[in-house]
């Protein structure tokens, strides 16, 4: 009998010995998992730089390709809500930091020959944003006059049908998405003069299309605590201060804050893709010299600065763990309102083909994160969001989201849905074909959520 318990014993031990060996196996490859997908993120920077732009990137698209519709179905009707196109930043005070101090340097002889092209470079990009703070840029026009021309080429049974050819255009007071809405809407009609437009702004529109609700500053201001915490964390200044000033001294005297100091030329070099040097430097860069203010951060400087950007993004206007619950809530009236739109335009003898948004960031990553589509849906702690989100994967200039309506000959209606014009799915619900969801099901979902705010 003892013999038989001490064997019983053993074999519980070699059990519980496995189970803590596989576990940390697990654990182990979990660590090298999160480890690649952050090393990952650190090569593609380094492979290309400009992806440290991040929320500031040129707009870049995903795979254009469709998957066929059922048989008998054909697109009449979109629903769309984009993000201005490609802007000056909104503030020269973002270049504060980084000017005061290299001014005061090159009045006390106290920067290097980097220093000295580190300030010329920084005062054109401060004297061209004079008076455009946060404009649309040509860039900018131009990316919401390809996306209409794709839409069109992609979707062209929409926009020539004889009994449907309104289109109704809302936009945000903020004029760089007015003007984005006049690029987009010039150029569709360019595809299809017969289009009849309608256009609308003012403080109703922007009180749903921007999104800032009742919650905004309270989220806000966890979100800048969080970021300010995290920049002093994994933010490093050394090596950019000792390029540019003659000794650690001056470096010293100079600059107030170094993070500050650091974080500003980030800032400037982020936007400089945005705006395309031969059309609006000619006075303030005659020579029409390429402006790249990211060459005077190597990898480990620039690398943490996207990385406390896209942390913020995502926990600000993303669906983070710590705020996303409260952040979608934003996104509920402008919901309701697709909805209610699409409604109608479903409806036989309207003349609707199209509803087109424009608005800003606020506004799309909260609606994304309440709609639940692919790459939206889990939340997940802000720090190292990097490792899992990144702001130039999710949230470009002239960022979209696009829903298009199939009706068959039975008057049954499939919708799929586009995010920078590539197919994306809704985890939580099941297609009726590929990417294609039956629109009364699609409906009753998005219209729980868009009355989550009504029930907390």
């Amino acid at each position: 009998m003892i013999n038989e318990f001490k064997h019983l014993l053993c074999e519980e031990m070699k059990k519980n010995i496995l189970y803590i060996v596989m576990a940390s196996v697990f654990l182990m490859l979990a660590i090298l998992c999160q480890d690649a997908i952050a090393q990952d993120f650190a090569s593609r920077v380094k492979s290309d730089r400009q992806i440290a732009c991040g929320v500031y990137h040129p707009y870049h698209h995903g795979d254009l390709a469709d998957t066929p519709a059922p048989k008998g179905y054909k697109p009449f009707y979109i629903s769309h809500f984009g993000r201005h196109g490609s802007r000056y930043h909104t503030t020269v005070r973002y270049f504060a930091a980084a000017l005061e101090a290299l001014e005061k340097a090159d009045s006390a002889d106290a920067l290097t020959t980097k220093g000295r092209h580190l300030l010329e470079d920084m005062t054109i990009v401060n004297a061209v944003h004079q008076g455009m703070e946060g404009e649309l840029s040509p860039l900018g026009g131009r990316e919401h006059q390809a996306i209409a021309r794709r839409m069109y080429q992609r979707f062209t049974p929409v926009f020539s049908s004889k009994e449907r050819n309104e289109v109704r255009c809302a936009s945000s007071t903020v004029n760089r998405c007015i003007v984005s809405m006049a690029n987009f809407s010039q150029s569709l009609a360019s595809c299809s003069p017969e289009l009849d437009f309608q256009f609308f702004t003012g403080d109703k529109y922007y009180a749903y299309i921007a999104n800032k609700g009742p919650l905004h500053k309270e989220v806000s201001n966890y979100a800048s605590h969080f970021t300010d915490s995290l920049r002093r964390s994994i933010c490093t200044f050394d090596k950019l201060l000792a390029s540019v000033f003659v000794s650690k001294e001056a470096a010293d005297t100079l600059v107030k804050n170094p993070i500050d100091f650091v974080r500003s030329v980030y800032m400037a070099g982020s936007i400089c893709p945005d705006l395309n040097y031969m059309e609006i430097f000619p006075i303030e860069n005659p020579s029409g010299r390429h402006i790249d203010l990211f060459e005077y951060l190597d990898d480990e400087e620039l690398l943490p600065q996207i990385q406390a950007n896209s942390s913020w993004m995502y926990c600000h206007y993303g669906n983070s763990a710590e705020c996303g619950e409260k952040i979608v809530l934003n996104a509920c009236k402008l919901l309701s309102i697709i909805l209610e739109e699409a409604s109608a335009a479903v409806e036989k003898g309207s003349m609707r083909a199209a509803d087109l948004r424009f608005g800003h960031d606020t506004g799309i990553l909260p609606l994304l994160g309440l709609i639940g589509v692919e790459g939206m849906t889990e939340r997940r702690p802000s720090d190292k969001s990097w490792e899992f989100w990144t702001t130039y994967d999710r949230i470009p200039m002239a960022t979209n989201l696009q829903m298009i309506f199939y009706r068959n000959k039975k008057d049954e209606v499939l919708v799929k849905m586009l995010y920078n014009e590539q197919e994306v799915t809704i985890p939580a619900l099941v297609p009726a074909s590929g990417p294609y969801y039956e629109w009364n099901e699609l409906y009753r979902y998005l219209n729980q959520k868009s009355l989550i705010n009504n029930q907390l």
